[in-house]
């Protein structure tokens, strides 16, 4: 009788028999296909019955091992030895069945112990006395019980509980996400979801989900747990969301009863979000992290981890005139050019409590100033930006000089190289005062007073003729 559950294993076989075990028995064991678990693996063979093998016919009678009176639960012992509870005709073991002779072999020392690395796919133990085994995993998940006579060969056909996680392209579109859900541009202040998933596998023990945020992300507390599209809520059936791990931002640990009670590749879905706070302002990608432990090594087994990044953008000022003294194009840094960000909605940047908002007036809009390096003083920058288009726009213009047009700037979506996501515009002030050529009275004062003197000097001079004509008649 045999029943594969859920187990990892690695290879690179260490296999240590207990003192005075010798036999004529082995046992193979082929391990799955799927070896993501980064950590080695330990199986522990144990023996539950004695088996005494007829060498006429191949007929087996189990007997009770040295130290044990009684069968476990679901045996019987009569006559002709330990026989199944349910009926000869059973050729595979309940749930109860496993559980108590689980139970029954837990203080005993194991007859064998492999100890198992990254690189093999099977491992034999040879030399065992015939007997009934029970064979299990730190991953805390049964191989099999089985049966030497004179060998058994197990195949353990499960893996690791696979767990994915991605960025869900939510919050209204705002939240720009690539299309693998592993890397977003969010701007700070903005809420981020994710969702993560579990597939549980067949004997699946101690799953505990672990999920960690870098500062810059403030987890928002709202964890929820679905199954085939139904909410699972917490509680002493389901899983615990009260208690958290050191170093995880949150953990959720899921009750044996209840991951038992799924189907096996049932897959757990659990979604959440985080707000991108001001710490995204001052340092690179913010990281989510998600993995899974599970089994019986208070730790030691863990999926693979599934990471996230977000990030958010930053435009930089240089500001500069031509140093006309010089006689060529070089670039004089210029200090005391006030700017201002616009968005493509046309209103403006202003950070406000370590977010960033967005507001109708100019005079409301956050402002830096250039320094004499023609940066913005203090370090200063437009931070915590978003994918889109900007416009950098000259609200204090340095005496002397003339208003720079506005300086467009595009941060493009899901490009997360550091030539989009850090930014810097040059922008140029020209010196000098420029009259106004329209709009203003410029010299048509000139051309009109200088039009009425010379019509007024014909209109004198016409008076004047006719008056000394009028003088020679009379």
């Amino acid at each position: 009788m045999a029943l594969s559950l859920s187990i990892v294993a690695f290879a690179a076989v260490d296999v240590q028999k207990a003192a005075g075990v010798t036999g004529d028995g082995s046992i193979t064991v082929t391990l799955p296909a799927n070896q993501g678990n980064p950590a080695d693996n330990t199986y522990k063979i144990y023996k539950v019955f004695d088996a005494n093998v007829d060498p006429e016919n191949g007929a087996i009678t189990y007997s009770l091992p040295d130290g044990k009176t009684t069968p476990p639960s679901g045996f019987v012992v009569d006559a002709n030895g330990v026989s199944y509870a349910g009926g000869s005709d059973v050729t595979e073991l309940s749930a109860t069945d496993i559980a108590q002779i689980a139970a029954y072999v837990q203080h005993d020392t194991p007859v064998a112990t492999v100890t198992t690395e990254a690189g093999d796919t099977s491992f034999t133990v040879d030399g065992l006395p015939y007997g009934y085994y029970y064979i299990t995993t730190t991953t805390g998940s049964l191989v099999t019980i089985d049966s030497t006579n004179p060998t058994a060969e197990v195949e353990d056909k499960n893996d690791v509980p696979p767990v994915d996680k991605k960025i869900i392209k939510s919050n209204g579109g705002t939240v720009d996400v690539d299309a693998e859900g592993k890397n977003a541009m969010a701007q700070v202040g903005t809420v981020v979801d994710f969702e993560a998933t579990i597939t549980k596998k067949a004997g699946a023990l101690n799953y505990k989900f672990h999920d960690t945020m870098t500062s810059g992300l403030t987890y928002n507390n709202d964890a929820v747990v679905t199954v085939n599209g139904a909410t699972v809520a917490p509680g002493p059936n389901t899983f615990s969301n009260t208690s958290t791990d050191a170093g995880d931002t949150f953990t959720l640990t899921f009750y044996d009863e209840y991951t038992n009670s799924l189907a096996d590749d049932t897959v757990i879905t659990i979604t959440y979000s985080a707000t991108v706070n001001q710490n995204a302002l001052v340092t690179d990608e913010e990281n989510n992290t998600a993995k899974l432990s599970y089994g019986d090594r208070n730790g030691d087994n863990w999926t693979p981890e599934q990471k996230v990044e977000v990030y958010d953008a930053t435009i930089s000022v240089y500001k500069f005139t031509k140093n006309a003294t010089s006689g060529t194009d070089a670039q004089k840094p210029l200090a005391g050019a006030g700017f201002v960000l616009k968005n493509s909605e046309g209103k403006y940047y202003k950070l406000d409590n370590g977010a960033v908002t967005w507001v109708d007036s100019i005079n409301d809009a956050t402002e830096y100033l250039t320094d004499d390096t023609g940066a913005l003083a203090d370090g200063a920058a437009f931070k915590g930006l978003a994918s889109g288009t900007y416009a950098l726009e000259e609200k204090t213009v340095p005496a002397g000089y003339n208003k720079a047009d506005d300086t467009e700037v595009v941060i493009k979506a899901n490009d997360y190289k550091a030539e989009n996501l850090a930014q810097t515009a040059e922008v140029e002030n020209e010196s000098g005062t420029v009259l106004p050529s329209t709009g203003g009275i410029g010299t048509t004062i000139f051309y009109i007073v200088g039009s009425v003197l010379v019509v007024g000097a014909a209109v004198v001079l016409i008076v004047r003729r006719r008056t000394h004509a009028n003088a020679t008649a009379a």
